[in-house]
């Protein structure tokens, strides 16, 4: 009688879905792979998480975080192909899946691929929980090349991509790798963050600019020039670490957003590597800026009486 397992799956429906309910979250993603009822019976209690994150790296990571301090992690190990050392597609199947959590004491397993491809892998774990924050999908450039015709059939509802390239000097094949991703899903997703990723002549106008996107993040490597800029579409921007846009060209972007370009525009942030102290007066030129407080803040008001505040800031 020791043995005997808890018989959930026989009982009635309501009875069943109270016992659910008692389960922590790694017991509900286990009971959610016993069949299809058992997963919508966990899925229809719409239990909240903060976000789940799908990374792409040499190992494909799904991680459940509950809370800022919980998380469960699956590794899913996909096989290689004989001839060239290349990962396989979306649709071949995990070897193995490796299943850890920072709150579970014990909780170090090794599952079965549970008869899903990586891409049912996936779409099951990002689609049990309620999530607090977009699922972000992030891909590492340099450690990944899963295969797929289009990445945007594969995985249409994520609204969060990072595309990081891990290499300081990357190949022309990584580059060409990271702007299919993008070329294939900027044009559904809401928030992009790219880091080390060069843009190559004129992509950045033909399919980051174009994009309708919410939140626009550019980090260290990424090249983009004042002309790539006057082709955007976006409410928020964030450049860190350029160094090829000068304080004149951003005096002449404040200008155009006064005559009233960039209507959706309504956050920039941009990090300027220099060694030298900037002139910041080259930047306020003609703005016809009021200076408000005492550090270094300055309101300019566009056409359409909209206000914005420019603060500034220099660190040695």
């Amino acid at each position: 009688m020791i043995n005997q397992r808890f018989p959930i799956c026989r009982l009635p429906d309501d009875i069943c879905l109270e016992v659910i309910k008692t389960m922590d979250h790694y017991e509900m993603i286990s009971y959610s792979f016993v069949s299809k009822k058992a997963y919508a019976m966990v899925k229809s209690l719409r239990v909240s998480i903060v976000y789940n994150a799908i990374e792409m790296k040499e190992l494909t990571e799904i991680k459940v975080v509950i809370n800022h301090s919980r998380s469960i992690c699956f590794k899913l190990t996909m096989r290689l192909q004989e001839n060239d050392q290349e990962p396989t597609s979306f649709n071949d199947f995990p070897v193995s899946v490796n299943v850890s959590s920072d709150y579970l004491e014990g909780i170090d397993l090794t599952w079965s691929h549970q008869g899903l491809s990586l891409e049912q892998w996936i779409e099951h774990m990002s689609s049990i929980f309620e999530h607090d924050y977009p699922i972000f999908l992030e891909f590492y450039i340099g450690e990944t090349r899963l295969t797929k015709p289009s990445f945007r059939n594969t995985l249409p509802k994520f609204k969060y991509i990072v595309v990081i390239i891990c290499d300081h000097e990357p190949k022309d094949e990584d580059i060409l790798y990271a702007e299919n991703i993008l070329r294939d899903l900027l044009p559904v997703v809401e928030r992009a963050r790219l880091h080390r990723v060069p843009l190559r002549k004129d992509f950045f106008v033909q399919h980051i600019g174009t994009a309708n996107l919410k939140d626009l993040y550019l980090q260290s490597g990424c090249n983009v020039k004042f002309d790539d800029l006057l082709t955007l579409n976006v409410e928020s921007l964030t450049i860190e670490g350029t160094r090829s846009i000068s304080l004149r060209d951003l005096n002449r972007l404040f200008k155009l957003w006064i005559k009233g370009s960039f209507p959706k525009l309504n956050h920039l942030w941009i990090e300027m590597k220099t060694i030298i102290k900037p002139d910041w007066n080259v930047l306020l030129k003609g703005l016809k800026a009021k200076e408000v407080g005492d550090h270094k803040a300055f309101i300019i008001k566009t056409c359409r009486a909209v206000r914005a505040e420019i603060f500034l800031h220099y660190a040695d």
